[in-house]
């Protein structure tokens, strides 16, 4: 699936859509300087092949009043890859990752409510066969979710035509209408459906949706996803990463890590360790320096718990990355991914 060459100019298109994943590709053309048409071939090329996947992005407890839950799943050897393809096929789960030097699986899942988790914890785990241990943490806060992760190789007035602008102030008593999530559940399966297509599925005309998806976006409560495979820009480790660090610090560290280029996932949880790290670089010389350099010492009291590379990536958001996972499958209908 993922056999495409790409040169500078598919790294370029794919950078803007991680900017705005609407873009039209004549935004895109101009902001790049290159001709529209070959944006559209380049672009939707990237598309087809997987390597770029757009979605939409919902915060997780604001729009859906979920509770994001941290897994590591520990498999018999001949389980492993049975027990990942089955979680990436949860309709609540945001990430699945196999790690290295073991036979573990480790993700975020969404559970709806309380009954929800219980049935994960007491059901839903425990029917998977093969597992020998299984521990669970929750999110308590997201610095850095993922999705506004961007590779740098855009100059600031590239990024600028391109962005959709800032979100309002969020208000914590706003809620979806029937019609908006709609909108939300058919550009979770393709974030760049046209708007007159938008609007023969949902039921309204063209001007009254383009007026809804404005206002979700300017509300804060959704705006374009792209996901890239980190190996389209050159990065070809990943890696998970966990902290511990003093609470009263917990703050104004995992605020500073969520600005290193390196970051694309951050978040404070319970357990043992209190930061989780997901990094992208070049290879594991990079890696050590990300450890071992300035954006890791400056912090006096952060204590590296854990570090493992991620061997095999399964899912991100929307995107099915591993080719453990059927090209022709797809992820169970109803899911809000983010």
């Amino acid at each position: 699936m993922n056999d495409l060459k790409a040169d500078d100019s598919d790294r370029l298109i794919a950078a803007a859509l991680q900017v705005n994943g609407r873009a039209s590709w004549g935004e895109i053309g101009r902001a790049l300087d290159l001709p529209e048409r070959t944006v559209a071939r380049r672009g939707q090329r990237l598309l087809d092949s997987g390597l770029v996947r757009v979605s939409t992005y919902v915060d997780p407890a604001r729009v859906l009043h979920a509770r994001a839950v941290l897994f590591r799943i520990t498999t018999q050897p001949r389980a492993l890859w049975s027990v990942a393809r089955s979680l990436a096929r949860r309709p609540d789960a945001s990430s699945v990752s196999v790690l290295e030097g073991s036979s573990d699986v480790t993700g975020m899942l969404l559970p709806r409510d309380d009954a929800a988790i219980r049935e994960l914890l007491f059901t839903d785990f425990r029917e998977l066969r093969g597992v020998e241990s299984i521990h669970v943490t929750t999110v308590l806060k997201f610095f850095r979710s993922g999705h506004d992760w961007r590779v740098d190789i855009l100059s600031d007035e590239q990024v600028r035509m391109l962005d959709p602008g800032p979100s309002g102030p969020l208000d914590p008593g706003d809620s979806l209408s029937p019609d908006e999530h709609a909108l939300i559940e058919l550009l979770l399966r393709d974030g760049r459906m046209p708007v007159a297509q938008l609007a023969r599925d949902v039921g309204l005309n063209v001007t009254t949706t383009r007026r809804r998806m404005e206002s979700l976006q300017r509300r804060g409560l959704m705006h374009p996803r792209t996901e890239v495979l980190p190996s389209l820009f050159g990065l070809g480790l990943e890696a998970l990463v966990w902290f511990r660090v003093p609470m009263a610090d917990m703050e104004a560290v995992g605020s500073a890590l969520a600005t290193a280029p390196e970051v694309k996932f951050i978040v404070a949880t319970t357990g043992t360790s209190q930061l989780l790290l997901n990094v992208l670089v070049q290879d594991e010389a990079e890696f050590y320096e990300f450890l071992t350099g300035p954006t890791i010492a400056q912090h006096e009291g952060l204590e590296v718990v854990d570090s493992l590379v991620v061997i095999a990536p399964v899912l991100r958001g929307s995107l099915m990355v591993d080719t453990l996972i059927d090209a022709d499958e797809e992820p169970l209908t109803g899911a809000i991914r983010i």
